[in-house]
């Protein structure tokens, strides 16, 4: 019996901290463009070009989710779903990248304020979307039961909401002539949005979790 229970508050612990996780990449991620603005002067263009390219990096790791849920599932029609998605993803992310470069890097001068620092703050962007992709893959059995169309259109919610905020945010900052505590607070925001989005999904994880357990259990 104390064996069971050892085993069962194991199970419950490590199932406590894959939930935490994904909150405390969240956090560690936000803070890098923090950081950036408070110690390192970035501008509003290095801000948004940094958040533009996580909408990259979560856009690749997810169709790389969807093709791990098509070969788990056997889906006859997965890559077609998944290619779909690359390219209507891939077309709205486009476009919002040519918004940022043309509004704020060229009409509002962000292209001469660069001051080639993105690039290990990219880096670790794309390190937290893998580690990100891997935590989840395991633990809902490396998507089982999660079809690409159940996947398909999961990214969006957080994506447009983040535009709109984010772009918003960005043009009130420039008008107002970029302070440190207005960009402060666009990261603030953006943080929150991201915990908010990661907490639903992390419940979300936990029941797909706890519905693969119980049918392990009656097939056993």
């Amino acid at each position: 019996m104390s064996g069971k229970r050892v085993l069962s508050h194991a199970a419950l612990g490590e199932s406590i901290m894959l939930g935490l996780l994904p909150l405390l990449g969240v956090l560690a991620v936000n803070a890098i463009p923090l950081v950036g603005v408070l110690w390192f002067g970035w501008s509003v263009f290095e801000v948004l070009l940094l958040y533009w390219f996580e909408n990259v990096a979560i856009g690749v790791t997810h169709a790389t989710r969807m093709a791990i849920s098509t070969r788990t599932n056997k889906v006859a029609d997965g890559r077609s779903t998944t290619t779909f998605f690359a390219l209507h993803y891939g077309l709205f992310t486009f476009v919002h990248g040519i918004f940022v470069i043309v509004f704020f890097g060229v009409v509002g001068g962000g292209l001469t304020q660069l001051t080639g620092g993105l690039i290990g703050p990219a880096l670790a962007i794309i390190g937290w979307q893998i580690a990100f992709l891997f935590i989840e893959a395991v633990q809902t059995d490396y998507f089982k039961e999660r079809t690409p169309n159940d996947l398909m259109f999961e990214p969006y919610p957080r994506v447009l909401a983040l535009h709109i905020t984010v772009i918003a945010g960005g043009w009130l900052i420039s008008e107002v002539g970029a302070p440190v505590w207005a960009l402060a607070i666009l990261v603030g925001v953006k943080t929150l949005c991201d915990l908010a989005v990661a907490a639903f999904f992390s419940v979300r994880r936990e029941n797909a979790v706890a519905a693969l357990s119980a049918l392990r259990k009656r097939q056993g």
